[in-house]
């Protein structure tokens, strides 16, 4: 798979540039900076006396629950290390979020070896390797020691990456590489920026004391002061943003959360809601969980990508690396790559034009009919492109395992939903009754029904169903080796099973029909179509979909207290487990890792800035 295509200037570039990087004299060295990663004398006890010692960091683990650290220049990894080890050691019950800029990511490998001479941190070193995100330009997330530290990693331009955010850190390491040879990361935009992004009486520390740190850090309202250096490094920075606010509560305390539907969306918003300490159950109509869609025997986990840049597609590369990382982890893994063709027509006019520019090999590689045949096990008459990190998975073994340590209630039928005083009441059936704090919906295609009965306000959704044609053994397709997706997808024989899908039924039809089996059959390209098995042959499951009106997922605040998180199509997958993550996180007021142009368009409010109740609430 060597074919090239030639990459256009006019177009935007999703690569991230390669750091030029090496281990010299047991240091890592950066060519492109000329400079070093760390201290040559001991990156470890730098990183422990600038950044741990000048920011008291032990002491604030000690008595906060919760803390924000943000970090400019994630380098190796190193700073981030310190921190694990230190909670660790501390038995600190303490959940932090690790914020961190890099615009010259590292290769995993390459980073690892440059942390092997710290014996204290190799276990949590192994960790981070295994975690390390690939070189896609987007923001990364990644959970550590059981949940309590929420790495976010911003790999891009780190004063582009901040002015699109908001969170408030209680904790500045500035170590990018030193002010006279990458004043990108020095200058007086970026203190302002880390400003804004400071609580009350942040502090800060950096290893160092130039002018135009100090300069612009005081001018940006942080009072410094000069404290014994490193080494043989005279002196290091610390400082203190100026503010007599005082930092309020911890709200998670008063947090219990009542979460509607056991399908991926649910789930994932248990594995949220569990990552930030909040208390939750799950309460699921059918009588088990996975009923929908989410309980299909195979599914596609990709990113969506585009052929110009837009907020939806840095969301789902964001989606698709934390969702892949975790379905690897959770061994729910069916099958590794995936073939996208250039067909249709439309398809594939904007895969060509999606191929023309410079992305990352594993997430576009233009192969040709050749490639793609040879890597399908299967004659297949088209171009297209390969991802080689796009999988297959089990949805219904990850919802599983992502409700296992969680609360969950079966065939419950919701008879009351009402509020009182500052809690839901929540009643079913069975007459058993729930207070929650919060409620998060995700209820999929029963939303629509469920707004309307609980006289909560409307939404324009659109209910629709897709129904799944399952190959029998022994055809010509049995030999597929790769998933492929050709505006439907097909998939390899799993477990004596092969999946073409999918259908798109207007009328929510929850019936198994030949019709919809031949639309299926449809989507193949017409030399496929002929090697189908007869009509009669195949078997099929139905699902429900919701979809709202511009297609893409609602995540975020609907009334009082009231969360959405639903409408995920057919990427739901690749989308839900982070989507679940970050609303948890909106709920329990830490930083949500996304900016505010992906956060505007998961808005369920975004279609109209005023919104209307179905009824007048008695």
């Amino acid at each position: 798979m060597t074919q090239k295509t030639i990459n256009h200037p006019s177009l935007p570039v999703y690569k991230m540039p390669v750091p030029d990087a090496k281990i010299s004299d047991g240091v890592l060295r950066s060519r492109r900076f000329k400079d070093i990663y760390f201290s040559s004398e001991d990156g470890l006890a730098e990183t422990q006396h600038v950044f741990i010692k000048g920011t008291n960091l032990n002491s604030l683990i000690g008595c906060r629950s919760q803390l924000t650290i943000a970090e400019t220049g994630f380098g190796t990894g190193l700073n981030f290390l310190a921190v694990l080890d230190l909670l660790e050691k501390s038995g600190s019950d303490c959940r932090i979020d690790y914020i961190s800029f890099e615009a010259y990511p590292l290769d995993a490998e390459v980073a690892f070896e440059a942390r092997k001479p710290f014996a204290d941190i190799q276990t949590q070193s192994r960790q981070l390797k295994h975690a390390w995100p690939e070189r896609w330009a987007c923001a990364h997330h990644r959970l550590f020691l059981q949940d309590k530290v929420h790495l976010h990693l911003h790999y891009g331009d780190a004063l582009a990456s901040m002015q699109a955010l908001d969170f408030k850190a209680n904790i500045w390491f500035l170590d990018g590489f030193s002010p006279a040879k990458n004043a990108a990361l020095w200058s007086e935009e970026l203190f302002f920026q880390v400003a804004r992004l400071s609580s009350a009486d942040a502090r800060l520390a950096s290893f160092s004391v130039a002018s135009i740190v100090k300069k612009g850090l005081q001018n940006s309202g942080f009072k410094i002061e000069k404290k014994q250096g490193f080494g043989k490094k005279r002196e290091m920075l610390t400082a203190v943003l100026k503010s007599s606010d005082v930092v309020g509560k911890n709200i998670i305390k008063d947090k219990n959360v009542v979460i509607i539907g056991g399908g991926i969306a649910g789930a994932s918003m248990a594995a949220g809601l569990r990552a930030v300490g909040i208390p939750h159950i799950i309460l699921e109509a059918a009588p088990n969980i996975a009923a929908g869609a989410s309980g299909n025997p195979a599914g596609l986990q990709t990113p969506q990508l585009m052929a110009a840049p837009h907020p939806s597609m840095q969301m789902s590369l964001s989606c698709f690396s934390y969702a892949r990382a975790l379905a690897m982890q959770e061994d729910v893994v069916l099958d590794r790559g995936v073939i996208s063709l250039n067909y249709p027509e439309k398809q594939g006019k904007r895969q060509q034009k999606m191929v023309a520019q410079s992305w990352p090999e594993m997430l576009v590689e233009a192969v040709d009919a050749t490639q793609i045949s040879n890597l399908a096990n299967l004659d297949i008459q088209q171009e297209g492109y390969f991802q080689s990190v796009g999988h297959l998975i089990s949805p219904a073994k990850l919802t599983q395992q992502l409700l296992s340590k969680s609360e969950v209630i079966c065939g419950v039928t919701i008879s009351k939903l009402e509020k009182c005083e500052d809690m839901w009441q929540v009643v079913t059936d069975a007459g058993d009754e729930f207070l929650a704090t919060d409620i998060i919906l995700s209820v999929g295609a029963g939303l629509p029904q469920f707004l309307e009965k609980y006289k909560l306000p409307s939404l324009n959704l659109q209910v629709t169903s897709g129904q799944l044609s399952f190959l029998p053994e022994n055809t010509e397709f049995s030999q597929l080796k790769s998933s492929v997706q050709f505006g439907g997808y097909l998939t390899p024989m799993i477990d004596g099973m092969q999946i073409l899908g999918a259908s798109f039924d207007l009328s929510g039809s929850m019936e198994i029909t030949d019709d919809a089996h031949l639309h299926n059959i449809s989507l193949l390209p017409q030399s496929l179509q002929m090697k189908m098995p007869a009509v009669d042959s195949l078997n099929g499951r139905v699902s429900q979909r919701l979809a709202s009106q511009d297609r893409g997922p609602l995540m975020g605040d609907w009334y009082d207290n009231i969360h959405l998180f639903s409408a995920l199509g057919s990427r739901g997958l690749t989308n839900a487990p982070l989507l679940g993550l970050m609303l948890a996180r909106k709920i329990a007021r830490r930083p949500v890792g996304f900016d505010r142009d992906i956060l505007r368009i998961l808005d369920p409010h975004r279609f109209s800035m005023r919104v209307t109740r179905t009824k007048s609430r008695n």
